[in-house]
C-alpha cells in the first residue's frame, strides 16, 4: 500500500506539474493574442488613414480635372466670343469701305 500511496502521490504531483505548465501556457498564448490583435489593430488603423489620404488625394485630382475642364471651356467661349467681334468688324469695315468705294467711283465717274 505505501508503494500505491507513493505512486499515486507522484502522479498528482505530475498532475499538478503538468496544470501549472498548461496555465503559464494558456496565458503566454493569451498574452500573444493580445498582441496579435494590437497589431491588427494599428495596421487597421494605418489602412484607413492611408485611405482616407488616398480619397482626399483623388479629390484633389478630380477637382483640378474639372478645374482645368471648366476654364478650358472658358477660354473657348471668350475665344469664340473675340473671334465673332473680330469677324463683325471685318464685316463693318468691307460694308463701310465698299461702300465709300462706291461713292468715290461714282463721284470721279460723274464728273
Amino acid at each position: 500500500m505505501p508503494e500505491e500511496d507513493l505512486t499515486m502521490h507522484q502522479r498528482l504531483e505530475d498532475h499538478e506539474g503538468r496544470l501549472i505548465a498548461l496555465e503559464s501556457q494558456r496565458r503566454e498564448q493569451e498574452k500573444m493574442n493580445s498582441e496579435i490583435r494590437q497589431k491588427l489593430t494599428d495596421t487597421e488603423n494605418t489602412v484607413l488613414k492611408e485611405s482616407g489620404r488616398q480619397i482626399d488625394l483623388s479629390q484633389q485630382l478630380l477637382n483640378h480635372v474639372l478645374g482645368n475642364d471648366v476654364n478650358d471651356r472658358k477660354f473657348a467661349r471668350e475665344r469664340q466670343k473675340f473671334t465673332q467681334q473680330q469677324i463683325w468688324k471685318i464685316v463693318g469695315v468691307v460694308a463701310g469701305s465698299g461702300g465709300l468705294i462706291y461713292l468715290l467711283l461714282e463721284n470721279f465717274l460723274t464728273r
